[in-house]
């Protein structure tokens, strides 16, 4: 087993694919992303960085070169952006008269393909959304055209929709993963570490009550409980302090109608006369978390609202109604509290949504460790 193993990550966004693949023991050499906030927060937290759009790259070999001046890496990941693959993209595309089908983001799978052909790592790892397998292209479900093209370029590899719940992340979240692999080795897909998924208030129940509309960001870390395990790991590595626990603020209306909720509730929950005073919005707009369960899949929509993901206060208790905290969402993405997002709220909850969680990142770098 070589002491360093070489990782790129396009597409990285934020970077929990490469937070999860660290964590794993690989060495991740540079991101790439065309998003100036995403790669200010990735090499905050992770590294080296470059803002550039991949499509534009002509040759990967001497832009890698240059970049870092390695000749090659084993491993190449990335997730490429999925607004056309996921329902609610397309949904919103054909609502601003936009056709999915004919989107460029559609073939941002191919350049990711193209640096692969071009590097030849060992091993390549692509992420995407579960919309990813409903494409049809030319006749294939979209993940098997890229096992088709993977194999082409002399890989074997396969695809699985792997849930996050599963490994350790206190959130329903359903991925799709294709790993190839240019050794002919088996595709080594993670063992479940769990049958109890960690739940919500494991996950977030020591950080300290805050109203809404709280903005420090940079407050003491006082834990209000005992450690759970989950919580000591978010914490390892993490000093005194606790960064972006920050909220929106909220009008009294909605302020009332949370503290009406009960947990897993959604906005048909509350009583009839209340409900007239907000028939602006989708029935299922508001959403109070549950404790004693993983939170439902968070998206990059929480950069304009949070409604879906409502704390669970109960009446009695210290929390306040609101909406969960930047930090509170990391939490349940599996950031540890050590990594640090923009003070930004819609920048800081976009980066979130749109991220890999890096504990269902780690689980596939582990497996796949094993056979380098």
């Amino acid at each position: 087993m070589t002491s360093q193993i070489h990782v790129i990550d396009l597409f990285c966004g934020a970077g929990g694919l490469s937070l999860g693949f660290e964590m794993a023991g690989f060495d991740v050499v540079l991101g790439v992303d065309s998003d100036q906030k995403c790669a200010e927060t990735y090499s905050r937290n992770l590294g080296r960085c470059t803002v550039a759009d991949i499509t534009g790259i002509r040759n990967p070999v001497t832009f890698l070169e240059s970049e870092t001046g390695l000749e090659g890496v084993d491993v190449i990941i990335g997730g490429p952006p999925c607004q056309t693959y996921s329902p609610a993209g397309r949904i919103k595309m054909r609502s601003l008269g936009r056709d999915p089908g004919s989107d460029p983001r559609n073939w941002l799978w191919r350049h990711f393909m193209r640096f692969v052909e071009s590097l030849k790592p060992d091993w390549f790892v692509m992420e995407n959304v579960p919309g990813m397998a409903g494409v049809m292209i030319d006749g294939h479900r979209l993940p098997d055209l890229i096992v088709k093209v993977a194999g082409r370029m002399g890989y074997k590899a396969e695809w699985r929709i792997l849930n996050s719940a599963d490994y350790g992340v206190p959130q329903i979240r359903r991925r799709l993963f294709v790993i190839g692999s240019r050794t002919g080795e088996e595709i080594p897909w993670p063992e479940r570490i769990t049958d109890r998924p960690v739940t919500v208030w494991e996950a977030i129940s020591d950080l300290p009550v805050i109203p809404h509309g709280f903005r420090k960001t940079v407050i003491r870390y006082t834990p209000r409980c005992r450690l759970t395990e989950y919580q000591k790991m978010m914490r390892k590595g993490a000093d005194g302090w606790l960064y972006n626990h920050v909220t929106r603020r909220h009008n009294e209306r909605d302020l009332l109608i949370f503290s009406l909720l009960p947990e897993g509730g959604k906005y048909m929950d509350v009583p009839k006369e209340l409900r007239r005073y907000r028939d602006d919005i989708f029935r299922d707009r508001y959403r109070k978390l549950r404790r004693d369960a993983p939170s439902w899949t968070l998206e990059a929509h929480m950069a304009k609202d949070t409604y879906r993901f409502i704390y669970p206060s109960r009446p009695g208790e210290p929390e306040p109604p609101r909406t969960v905290s930047v930090r509170e969402a990391a939490r349940l993405q599996s950031f540890p509290d050590s990594f640090m997002f923009p003070k930004s709220l819609t920048h800081a909850f976009r980066q979130i949504g749109n991220a890999v969680p890096p504990l269902l990142a780690r689980a596939v770098a582990g497996s796949l460790r094993k056979c380098l």
